[in-house]
C-alpha cells in the first residue's frame, strides 16, 4: 500500500495549490475531492447543447496575481490565461457616457496617480486627492494592523472621496464582493496597495482564454507522476486526532485513512464541522459566517457590441461587461442579495436592456443565446467584524493545517487569496515534516 506524506482534502485552487507545491518539492501527496473535478467554486463545464465552454460565473484575474501565476507556470497552463499587460478600463456611466482609464508606462505607484488623476471624470479637488491616495491608502492598512474596524464607505466619507468614488466605490465592489457599505476598508486597503505596487505592464487583467477548468488542466498528472495520487468522489468526514496530533482522516463509506499530515483545503463552514471546536479557539464562528452571493449572465450576440474588452457600467444593475470573444458577452452583479432569488429570465431581461442603453452596437444586435448564472456561495462576506475571525494556517494540532480564501490570507476571498493559502499551507507542511 502507497505511504502518503500529505493528505490535502479539498482540490479547489487553494487544495491544488498546496497539493502541487507539496509534490514539487519532492512529496507524495494524496488529494481527496468530493466531486468529480478540481476547481471547487470556480470550475467551467460543456454547455451540451451548443458544445461551448462556460463558467459557473465570470472570474476575472489580475495580472499581478504572482502566486496564481506561479501556480499556473508550475501547471504549463499560462497560456491557458488572455493578459492585458498595461491597465486599460472603459467606464460607461449612466446620464454621463463614457470615460477611460488608462495606466502611462511610468514607475510605481505614480502610474496609478496619472491614470486617475489624469481621468476627466474626476474634479480638480479628486485629482488632488488621487495623487495622495497611496499615503492614505498606508495609513489605512496601518490601522487596520491595529484592529481598526472600519467600512469602505466610512473611509471614503472620512478622506474626502468626492467624485473619486465613482471609480473607487466600484473596484470595492468587485473585489470584496461586497457594497462599500459593508465591505471592509481595510481588506480594500490591501487590494489598493496591490495594485499601487504592481508595474506598470503588470497592472492589467485577464480572462480565461476558453474556461477556468483549463488553468488547472494536467494537475491529476502533476501530482501522479511524482509518486501521488488525486481521488475524486472521495469524502473526507473528519479529522482524526492523538495527543494533540493528526492521527488520520474518516471517509464516507470507506476504511479510516492514516495520516500524519493534513491540509484541510474545503469552505469554512465544512471546516467547521469536521474539525473539533476547540482548534479554532476563539474563531470558531468563521464556521457561521455566511455567503456573499455572485449573479453573472453571459449573452452570446450575432456580432461584437462592446468598445473595449473591459467595461465598468455606473448606474446600472449590470455592474461589469466583459468580452469572452466569439460574440459572447458576460456580465457580473457582486454581492447579488436581491438577485440571488430573482426570477432568472427578469435578470436576463434587465441585464439586456442595460447592455442596450449602455452599448449602441447591442440595439441592433440580434441575441443567439443568453443564460444566467447564480453562484450563491461565492465567497465569504467581507465585513469588517468577519476579518478578525479568519484562522491562520496554523492550528494547534501538530500536522494539521488550513487552507482557503476564507483563512487570513491578507487579502479578500479571491482566487489569488485561495492560491496564497495554499501555498503558505503547504511550505508549512513541509517545514514541519522536516523537523519532525
Amino acid at each position: 500500500m502507497t505511504r502518503f506524506d500529505a493528505v490535502v482534502v479539498g482540490a479547489g485552487f487553494a487544495g491544488v495549490a498546496a497539493a502541487t507545491a507539496l509534490a514539487e518539492r519532492g512529496a507524495r501527496v494524496l488529494v481527496l475531492e468530493t466531486r468529480q473535478r478540481p476547481g471547487g467554486r470556480a470550475y467551467s463545464w460543456t454547455d451540451p447543447r451548443t458544445g461551448e465552454i462556460q463558467d459557473n460565473g465570470q472570474h476575472v484575474l489580475a495580472a499581478f496575481y504572482d502566486e496564481t501565476f506561479h501556480l499556473l507556470e508550475r501547471l504549463g497552463t499560462k497560456d491557458a490565461l488572455e493578459v492585458d499587460p498595461t491597465f486599460r478600463l472603459r467606464i460607461w456611466e449612466r446620464g454621463r457616457g463614457s470615460f477611460e482609464i488608462r495606466c502611462p508606462d511610468l514607475p510605481a505607484p505614480l502610474h496609478w496617480i496619472a491614470a486617475i488623476g489624469g481621468s476627466g471624470r474626476l474634479s480638480v479637488s479628486s485629482r488632488l486627492l488621487a495623487m495622495d491616495l497611496p499615503r492614505r491608502v498606508r495609513a489605512l492598512a496601518a490601522r487596520n494592523g491595529d484592529g481598526s474596524r472600519i467600512t469602505v464607505d466610512a473611509w471614503l466619507r472620512e478622506i474626502g472621496g468626492g467624485d473619486l468614488r465613482a471609480l473607487l466605490d466600484p473596484l470595492a465592489l468587485a473585489s470584496l464582493n461586497e457594497s462599500p457599505a459593508e465591505g471592509s476598508a481595510g481588506l480594500f486597503a490591501s487590494v489598493l496597495e496591490r495594485l499601487f505596487q504592481a508595474p506598470a505592464r503588470r497592472s492589467g487583467l485577464a480572462l480565461p482564454r476558453r474556461g477556468l477548468g483549463d488553468l488547472l488542466q494536467g494537475f491529476e498528472e502533476f501530482v501522479g507522476s511524482r509518486g501521488g495520487e488525486v481521488r475524486y468522489r472521495a469524502t473526507a468526514l473528519g479529522v482524526r486526532l492523538e495527543s494533540g496530533a493528526v492521527a488520520g482522516l474518516s471517509l464516507l463509506g470507506g476504511e479510516p485513512l492514516h495520516a500524519r499530515c493534513v491540509i484541510l483545503a474545503v469552505p469554512h463552514e465544512r471546516a467547521g464541522w469536521m474539525l473539533p471546536r476547540e482548534l479554532f479557539g476563539d474563531r470558531y464562528e468563521i464556521a457561521q459566517v455566511p455567503w456573499s452571493p455572485i449573479v453573472s449572465t453571459v449573452h452570446t450576440f450575432d456580432r461584437p457590441i462592446l468598445e473595449s474588452r473591459f467595461v465598468g457600467m455606473l448606474g446600472t444593475k449590470t455592474q461589469w461587461a466583459f468580452d469572452r470573444g466569439a460574440n459572447q458577452v458576460g456580465t457580473v452583479r457582486s454581492a447579488a442579495f436581491e438577485d440571488q432569488d430573482r426570477p432568472g429570465e427578469a435578470i436576463l431581461e434587465e441585464t439586456t436592456r442595460e447592455l442596450a442603453e449602455a452599448f449602441p452596437e447591442a440595439r441592433i444586435a440580434r441575441i443567439l443565446r443568453a443564460r444566467v448564472y447564480k453562484e450563491r456561495r461565492a465567497t465569504i462576506r467581507s465585513t469588517p467584524e468577519v476579518q478578525p475571525l479568519r484562522p491562520p494556517a496554523t492550528t494547534p494540532a501538530r500536522g494539521l493545517f488550513l487552507a482557503g480564501d476564507w483563512t487570513d490570507t491578507g487579502l479578500p476571498p479571491t482566487i489569488e487569496g485561495a492560491v496564497r493559502s495554499g501555498h503558505r499551507a503547504a511550505e508549512l507542511a513541509w517545514n514541519s515534516a522536516a523537523t519532525s
